[in-house]
């Protein structure tokens, strides 16, 4: 009977017509049902944790912000000039008022100013480590705990305001503690500089988070303000020390009324975290973004560890909304879409039911026209008219028509398929233009930025250049005139010492020849420098007569490679200066007694010359290439990119201006300085000077900094030429 019924319907146009009609409604009804469980599930799901994505980063950001404020504060307090006025007085209690008064006006709970000479008494373990920091003036902002001892040694009410009483919470990890007696606190630390820039003391405040409010609102109203979750949703933000919750807005219980002025006893202070959670943040270090089991309810929830000054785990920061509201919107819809589509489904079919006979009689009698055609061979018989208003009435006289029209489109497709092509190679090309175009544009912008940093932080040291330069010109002077007075006394006293006292001379002389070089950068129109053409050798070796001694002083041998013939233009004084910078530098890349090699050549360029030669290479004689090598130490790899940049510099006592000036001299005249550097294996700086310089206007930028650099090694080899006792 099954196969009978079966055969009935697929023998039967009307029911093959109906089938077809209503299985892809069907499926297409199933898909979409499946479709909206999958969406709603899965693509609101991640909705979801997106936005509580971005909550946390708010409330991380908020956090971050507070700490900047509260260090302003005492940046604001430290450069003040009743401040500094009271210090540099000695005014003891007008220091403690103003300090009183910040403190109170800043909302802090605590803040007090320590000398120099007690600051290694703080015994706080976790700034033990930040001294150095503090000492060499640097601020300290961040998140730290202090414990009952270290809250009492500062002041006997803050122990009160960080004690917290621990509640039994579900899903936490079991414990026995009942009480949390450490303070999770903003801690903000800013020495204080004499106008000598000499440390004098350092402003200590804090700011604790225990059993407080206003940060967990603060952030909580910026991020779920009105409208940003639906009827019933409570957005909440937590400060957690360790798995201790002590601050938050999460409500105690479910039957408290949610509401924004909530009391700290209607808060859920004290409670702890889920065990899975603080597996995930606390001892792993990672980010939670999922559900959580918040005290007593889902929520969407994001956690992220808090680290203090030493980047220790701590405790965390958290950001959720309650899940139950997204699951009614999610089950509610679940209904709508299935009710409607069910509706759907059965208008549908009684519409289908309805008119398939409408459709299927003319259909029929063009059917059984057709077959007699085909039967009995009849050509007089006709469809004739149809009782319908519908295509049905010219498809048999549109038939051939129709594949004419069809050959007709398909030219025309086809066309139209060439024309956007050309279009769009067109807009391609153009689009590619403006890309490469806002590349370049990028890239100069990015330039000129670098450009500005750098002037930026030169500006001040110009104005110090002419001041520092007219300050040396005079105890030089004194030299001079008293070593003329004492040639003169000694008489023939003197030859013994004469060989001394010409070199006591010459660097006189050159000391003031470094001196004009500065007065230059200060009084550019009224100094112009000298170039002449040397042989690079004799440069060479009256550069190591300044070195010697504090290459000796070093254990450091020089071993000489000369074989440049060529002559170069120069200005004396300036490649001296490049040549002391690098033979010193390479001298204290050297971790033990060694030796450094100074290698000299001609530099050649190949040249492509024509005619006579018939286009075979010649080697054009350009100028001399000096090679500075040492064993050292080497430098890395992602430091050789930088080695030249101004302030830039891997040792303790370094200024980073030495390679920057080198680097701005050698261009001046037109060559070139690169280095070429194996950690573990040495360094060789090349140095590349034409026979005919190719003078260059430098910045001013790079002109200070060349003085400046001078004078710091005229002053490095006088004190590493004075005896010791």
């Amino acid at each position: 009977m099954i196969s009978a019924g079966w055969h009935k319907i697929n023998s039967s146009l009307r029911n093959k017509l109906l089938l077809l009609t209503l299985a892809p409604l069907i499926l297409t009804a199933i898909g979409f049902v499946m479709m909206t469980v999958y969406w709603t599930s899965s693509y609101t799901d991640r909705q979801l944790y997106m936005k509580v994505r971005a909550d946390l980063a708010v409330a991380q950001g908020t956090l971050d912000i507070m700490q900047q404020q509260q260090l302003d504060a005492l940046s604001q307090l430290a450069s003040s000039y009743e401040f500094r006025t009271n210090l540099q007085w000695g005014n003891q209690r007008d220091i403690q008022i103003q300090l009183q008064e910040t403190r109170k006006g800043r909302q802090l709970d605590f803040l007090r100013f320590l000398p120099t000479g007690l600051i290694s008494d703080i015994k706080d373990p976790a700034l033990a480590s930040l001294l150095p920091r503090l000492y060499q003036g640097e601020p300290i902002k961040g998140l730290t705990v202090l414990n009952k001892k270290m809250l009492d040694r500062i002041s006997a009410d803050l122990e009160k305001q960080a004690h917290i009483s621990l509640t039994k919470t579900p899903r936490a990890i079991p414990s026995n503690r009942i009480i949390e007696e450490n303070a999770m606190l903003i801690r903000t630390l800013q020495p204080v500089n004499d106008e000598f820039g000499e440390l004098i003391g350092i402003l200590d405040s804090g700011r604790i988070l225990n059993n407080t409010t206003q940060a967990v609102d603060t952030i909580r109203d910026l991020v779920y303000g009105p409208g940003t979750l639906p009827e019933g949703g409570i957005g909440t933000v937590t400060l957690f020390l360790d798995d201790v919750r002590i601050s938050t807005n999460v409500p105690q219980n479910q039957h408290i009324s949610y509401n924004k002025q909530m009391s700290l006893q209607e808060r859920a202070i004290g409670t702890r975290v889920s065990a899975e959670v603080h597996q995930h943040v606390m001892t792993q270090g990672l980010t939670w973004i999922n559900r959580a089991f918040v005290v007593n309810d889902w929520y969407i929830s994001a956690y992220k560890p808090l680290v203090d000054l030493n980047n220790h785990r701590i405790g965390m920061i958290y950001a959720g909304f309650t899940e139950a509201p997204f699951n009614d919107i999610y089950y509610t819809t679940l209904f709508e879409s299935g009710s409607l589509i069910g509706l759907i489904m059965l208008v549908s079919g009684f519409l289908i039911l309805r008119h398939t006979r409408l459709l299927l009689n003319p259909l029929a009698r063009i059917h059984s026209i057709v077959t007699a055609v085909r039967d009995d061979g009849s050509m007089q018989l006709r469809i004739g008219t149809l009782n319908t208003s519908d295509e049905l009435v010219d498809l048999a006289r549109q038939f051939d028509a129709m594949l004419d029209l069809l050959e007709n489109r398909e030219q025309e497709i086809l066309q139209a398929h060439d024309q956007l092509e050309i279009t769009v190679e067109k807009r391609t090309r153009s689009l590619r233009n403006r890309t490469e175009a806002l590349k370049q544009h990028i890239r100069l912008l990015k330039t000129t930025r670098k450009k500005l940093l750098a002037n930026e932080k030169l500006a001040v040291l110009g104005e110090l250049t002419a001041g520092i330069a007219h300050e040396i010109n005079n105890p030089a002077a004194v030299i001079l005139g008293n070593i003329d007075l004492l040639v003169a006394e000694l008489g023939d006293a003197a030859e013994p010492v004469q060989e001394e006292v010409d070199m006591v001379i010459r660097q006189v002389y050159r000391i003031r020849s470094l001196i004009n070089n500065l007065l230059q950068y200060s009084r550019p129109d009224h100094y112009v420098d000298s170039y002449e053409s040397y042989p690079i050798d004799q440069i060479i070796d009256d550069t190591l007569l300044l070195v010697s001694h504090a290459l000796e002083k070093q254990q450091v041998n020089i071993d000489k490679f000369y074989t440049a013939n060529c002559l170069v233009q120069v200005n004396y004084q300036q490649v001296q200066q490049v040549l002391v910078n690098l033979i010193l530098n390479a001298s204290h890349a050297l971790t033990e007694p060694g030796s450094i090699q100074l290698h000299t050549a001609d530099w050649f360029n190949e040249t492509n010359q024509q005619g006579e030669l018939n286009g075979e290479l010649r080697a054009e004689l350009k100028g001399v290439v000096i090679q500075v090598k040492d064993k050292g130490l080497g430098i890395k790899e992602e430091d050789l990119q930088h080695i030249f940049d101004p302030f830039f510099t891997t040792k303790k006592s370094g200024t980073g201006l030495g390679l920057s000036v080198s680097s701005g001299i050698i261009r001046r005249h037109g060559g070139d300085i690169t280095v070429d550097s194996t950690p573990g294996e040495g360094t060789v700086f090349s140095v590349y000077l034409l026979r005919q310089a190719n003078l260059s206007e430098d910045s001013e930028l790079e002109a200070i900094l060349d003085g400046l650099t001078a004078t710091e090694r005229t002053h490095r080899r006088s004190l590493a030429s004075t005896p010791t006792s």
